[in-house]
């Protein structure tokens, strides 16, 4: 039986007029994470609340360099960190309870905490390999990684207005005992009713949510009262970090802005497309298709039981069993203004997926290459 991690809960009262940032997801990426909040200017005047998944997904050695640099921010008196379900892989994959699924993120899950560490103290992982001594070894070098990550919280109530969680709380009256409960809620936004308080979340990709746009812009439902801002970074196409920004308790006047890892491009002329008659957004999942024809990198495609047809890059189709499926596309094509920055996702012929405001879509490639 894995030892359950009981459900962390804390109740803070902070300066009421002071603003606070929210963030979610950073899966690792510690450049992007440090760029963000240079450019939001984040200071010692701020409040900061990491909502859970710091780690895990990131590039390679960037998940240990991202949980080194968190252990120290942490220290910080304006600084929150929080549980999300990928932290906890110090409690659900080391130790290993299960040897195969430990044995699966070592081997196949590469974009882990455990093959950083592995690098470090040159530890070979393999299908031989002495999980128990590998195990022993980092709990008797790295304690305080333990320590650190068993010691978040996982629930926090800030001035009893506000309620931070990764993954979701359905009432906040009776809010679960173990913490892998409020930690992984997929599709949480989606379930719950309206909040008692307003509850801001991550876990779940905003994306996921929608299937038209495919947005990765935090989502601001204020008839359920929540707020969900897992941006995808790491995790879907065209995910960002979003920052959400609360002016103060005071004013509950909310903003974000948004950041990603793609190369930036400036259009130079106006790019206009007639907008589809019906929005597709497909997303991670057994999405079966037709193929219809092809075109250089690109695939004409049809779901299966629609009527709707899009154009989506080769590398997102895939097939199996002599069916053809797609892990992710938009029939998007998206309007530009010339000066208009874009984010150059996956460049290809005779389109490029691109974003542009948090909105993930395609450009025909010619308009990338005139500049």
């Amino acid at each position: 039986m894995e030892k359950l991690k009981k459900t962390i809960v804390k109740h803070l009262n902070i300066d009421s007029t002071k603003r606070i940032l929210f963030m979610s997801d950073i899966h690792g990426d510690i450049k992007l994470f440090k760029e963000a909040l240079a450019k939001v200017n984040f200071s010692d005047d701020d409040y900061l609340f990491i909502i859970g998944d710091m780690i895990e997904k990131g590039d390679y050695l960037d998940n240990l360099a991202m949980l080194k640099f968190i252990l120290e921010f942490n220290k910080r008196p304006n600084v929150y960190m929080m549980a999300g379900n990928c932290d906890e892989i110090f409690r659900f994959i080391l130790p290993p309870l299960d040897k195969q699924r430990f044995l699966y993120y070592a081997l196949n899950r590469q974009k882990s905490i455990i093959n950083d560490i592995a690098n470090e103290i040159n530890y070979p992982l393999n299908r031989e390999m002495d999980i128990e001594d590998f195990i022993n070894t980092i709990m008797k070098k790295y304690p305080e990684y333990y320590d650190f990550i068993d010691e978040l919280p996982d629930v926090i109530f800030i001035n009893d207005q506000i309620v931070l969680v990764h993954g979701g709380i359905l009432d906040i009256d009776n809010i679960p005992e173990q913490a892998i409960d409020v930690l992984k809620f997929d599709r949480f936004l989606e379930i719950s009713g309206s909040q008692k308080k307003l509850m801001i979340v991550g876990h779940y990709p905003t994306r996921n949510y929608r299937p038209d746009i495919a947005s990765v812009n935090p989502i601001f439902d204020y008839r359920k009262n929540i707020i969900s801002i897992d941006g995808g970074n790491n995790v879907v196409k065209g995910g960002q970090i979003n920052v959400v920004i609360l002016k103060s308790l005071n004013s509950m006047s909310f903003s974000f802005e948004a950041f990603d890892h793609y190369p930036k491009h400036i259009i130079t002329h106006d790019v206009y497309y007639e907008k589809p008659k019906n929005s597709i957004n497909i997303t991670y999942g057994k999405n079966e298709v037709e193929i219809i024809s092809k075109d250089l990198d690109f695939y004409l495609i049809r779901p299966i039981g629609s009527l709707d047809e899009l154009w989506v890059n080769q590398d997102f189709i895939y097939e199996r069993d002599g069916k053809y499926y797609c892990y992710d596309g938009s029939n998007t094509f998206i309007n530009l203004r010339k000066g208009d920055t874009i984010s150059v996702i996956k460049k290809a012929r005779p389109y490029s997926l691109i974003k542009h405001e948090g909105i993930v879509g395609l450009i025909e490639t010619k308009h990338i290459d005139e500049n």
